[in-house]
């Protein structure tokens, strides 16, 4: 089971709940992190592949400064930055509560993308669903394939877009049928919807999730904070 994080220098600290609980339930994970560095001062055994210099997106793209930061569109990159043909990207303010397996096992042939759609959200600019790219499994062999990355990246640079990559991965995934939807346990969030039972707890970027108390499944964060 290949996993990929994708964080900027400040937010290294901030993996170490998520990569807690992901290991604790998945122990045999393979974890690969983006970062702005060669290595990165976390308690765990990961893959990093610094991405500071990358060319994908100069500063002049219109998204590059976007609130979700640079490193955010290189998830459209993942077919040339990662070799393996397939990966579960987990957002850094993910807590995981459950086996992956089931998820990693979903049959993604001829798709690119098995993620949950936001059934609570009511932004749909691209049709009548739209799927939260946090917590994603992602066919990079289907997408290398079909030789979507280059489309991808050029929308990403001349188009604003409030979500960033994940406007673009909606625009494209929902105008080729290249999405696969799966249960809401595996990314449940104040938009996506909530389960008695999840398997990924994602904040989604609420304003300082890693010590707000007063917080949405704070629970679940709070045993793997320290």
């Amino acid at each position: 089971m290949n996993i990929v994080y994708a964080v900027t220098h400040d937010y290294y600290p901030k993996l170490i709940p998520s990569i807690t609980s992901l290991l604790e339930h998945n122990p045999k994970a393979n974890i690969y992190v983006l970062a702005e560095d060669d290595e990165i001062d976390i308690p765990f055994k990961v893959n990093v592949i610094n991405v500071k210099d990358q060319s994908y997106f100069p500063e002049s793209g219109v998204n590059y400064h976007n609130s979700f930061t640079y490193i955010n569109l290189l998830k459209v990159c993942y077919p040339e930055l990662l070799k393996c043909n397939k990966v579960i990207h987990l957002d850094v303010d993910t807590i995981i509560c459950d086996s992956l397996e089931p998820f990693w096992k979903t049959d993604v042939t001829g798709k690119w993308v098995a993620a949950v759609p936001e059934y609570k959200g009511r932004y749909k600019p691209f049709g009548d669903t739209y799927y939260n790219m946090g917590v994603a499994l992602i066919n990079l062999q289907q997408m290398r394939k079909d030789n979507i990355m280059d489309d991808m990246v050029a929308y990403l640079n001349t188009v604003k877009q409030p979500y960033a990559d994940q406007d673009a991965w909606n625009r494209y995934g929902l105008r080729d049928d290249k999405f696969v939807p799966v249960d809401v346990r595996y990314n449940e969030n104040f938009a996506c919807g909530v389960t008695d039972d999840p398997a990924i707890v994602h904040y989604c970027g609420i304003t300082q999730w890693w010590n707000n108390k007063a917080m949405f499944r704070w629970e679940y964060l709070d045993k793997y904070s320290r």
